[in-house]
């Protein structure tokens, strides 16, 4: 298994991704909070030893990122490395173009 690197600046989008979920979707927060531990979930499955494909984005893709989709709408673009996979962005996909 591979270290799952998360910078900081992932953590905070999934902060505002929270608080979008309890405060425009009114959702409960534990009803929120169910979500993003979904989220985290999935991001530590990144762990496993199978990578996704090299991004369809052209941004991603010229820099070498690997994009894999969680729940059919979230993106994460991420990098391996000897230390392991950093998650170097995420985006809903419908932000994406190509």
């Amino acid at each position: 298994m591979r270290k799952v690197i998360i910078p900081n600046a992932l953590w905070s989008k999934i902060y505002e991704i929270k608080k979008y979920l309890i405060f425009d979707l009114k959702l409960s927060e534990e009803a929120a909070e169910l979500r993003i531990e979904r989220m985290e979930n999935f991001i530590n499955s990144l762990s496993n030893p199978v990578d996704y494909a090299l991004c369809r984005f052209k941004r991603w893709r010229a820099k070498g990122y690997r994009c894999a989709v969680f729940e059919n709408s979230w993106i994460f673009a991420y990098e391996i490395f000897d230390e392991g996979v950093i998650i170097q962005d995420m985006a809903h996909g419908t932000a994406l173009i190509e």
